[in-house]
């Protein structure tokens, strides 16, 4: 029997012979071939930097499963690999069609193709597969929370082909119910977020509100405009310390 100490600030990498079996859409079982696997433990055991390392990686897909999702550094990554021509689709659950500070608003207006999958109670998968090679999987939600308070864990998978497979099918089953995802009709912004009023520096990733120290001087070359503050944060910008 394998047995694993506790080691939540550090990866620890295993080479595991996954001879379990899966009952996957009702086919017959079958046994996996040897993998390699990576483990994170959170909080703070560098599980969202592991997931944003391996889309970084990314060359021609990435299918996404996600209950909550509001990483910004995630969400970034996903975006990045779309404008570098990667292939990125995304199944999400129904309260991430409601969600105040849900990054599938930010998926959809980068042009990634975004489902919502509102046939469960919840659809609570947190699966990436990559390039048909590598499965992301864990309890580990796509969230600040759950890097820096919960516990949880992440497995990164590779070489497992078969596991690829019964993911990626599973994915697709549940793509073939879902609706694409619509942005929730909202009151409109307070003048301090009129359309495109919050200016972020897209070298500094710093965001200045109208009003705010600096804000009539910032170089318009530099400027990223934003429609609310919620749409930088998600962005991975912050809001600039001399701002009230």
């Amino acid at each position: 029997m394998l047995t694993l100490r506790h080691t939540p600030r550090r990866c620890v990498t295993l080479v595991i012979a996954l001879l379990g079996v899966i009952p996957s859409l009702g086919q017959a079982a079958e046994p996996f071939s040897p993998a390699r696997v990576a483990v994170y433990f959170s909080p703070s055991g560098g599980a969202t930097d592991a997931v944003v390392r391996e889309l970084n990686a990314a060359t021609t897909q990435v299918l996404v499963q996600a209950y909550s999702f509001t990483s910004a550094p995630i969400a970034k990554a996903l975006v990045d690999a779309h404008k570098r021509g990667v292939k990125v689709f995304a199944v999400l659950d129904k309260s991430q069609q409601t969600e105040k500070y849900s990054a599938a608003t930010f998926l959809v207006n980068a042009g990634i193709q975004t489902l919502i999958d509102d046939q469960h109670a919840i659809a609570h998968n947190k699966v990436m597969v990559i390039d048909s090679a590598t499965v992301i999987t864990g309890s580990f939600n796509f969230t600040k929370a759950a890097e820096e308070k919960n516990a949880e864990n992440l497995l990164v998978i590779k070489d497992a082909p078969e596991l690829v497979k019964a993911y990626e099918a599973n994915i697709q089953t549940h793509a073939a119910h879902a609706h694409p995802y619509m942005r929730q009709a909202a009151p409109a912004p307070p003048a301090a977020e009129a359309d495109g009023a919050v200016h972020g520096n897209r070298h500094s990733k710093v965001y200045r509100l109208p009003g705010c120290k600096g804000y009539a001087g910032m170089n318009p070359a530099s400027v990223v405009s934003f429609v609310t503050e919620a749409e930088a944060q998600q962005a991975g910008y912050r809001k600039a310390k001399d701002c009230p």
